[in-house]
């Protein structure tokens, strides 16, 4: 990458996990997830695209070398529930420091992202 792109791109990257914790003070943490990423705007996206959009797609999520299909830095505000829909949470993050986006979630995927199956788990060596 030449050094003037290079400039351009922050020494770190934003990752999410969820975690639940007691709902009684100290608040303890009792489970968390792994860690994931929130997704790009796309063409598909429903509504008006916001002309920022396009920037969050220059800088991508880099781990140890490998690219992944998300900004590289997003950062949650908000999770609420879905109004008339309480299987469904609406999280509502930025991207790239540019621009906003609101994703719908299932709560049942949140629930396997912090309580999998063992027998779908991939475990490293």
């Amino acid at each position: 990458m030449p050094e003037s792109e290079r400039v351009l791109m922050p020494d770190t990257n934003y990752v999410s996990f969820f975690y639940a914790f007691i709902p009684q003070s100290p608040f303890k943490v009792v489970v968390k997830s792994g860690y994931f990423c929130l997704g790009f705007a796309t063409k598909d996206d429903n509504g008006t695209p916001n002309p920022r959009s396009i920037l969050t797609h220059n800088r991508p999520l880099l781990q140890n070398n490998e690219t992944f299909a998300c900004p590289q830095i997003h950062y949650v505000e908000t999770i609420i529930d879905k109004v008339y829909d309480s299987s469904t949470v609406v999280i509502g993050y930025g991207l790239n420091d540019c621009t906003a986006r609101l994703v719908e979630v299932a709560k049942n995927d949140i629930a396997r992202l912090l309580f999998p199956d063992p027998l779908e788990m991939i475990l490293s060596t």
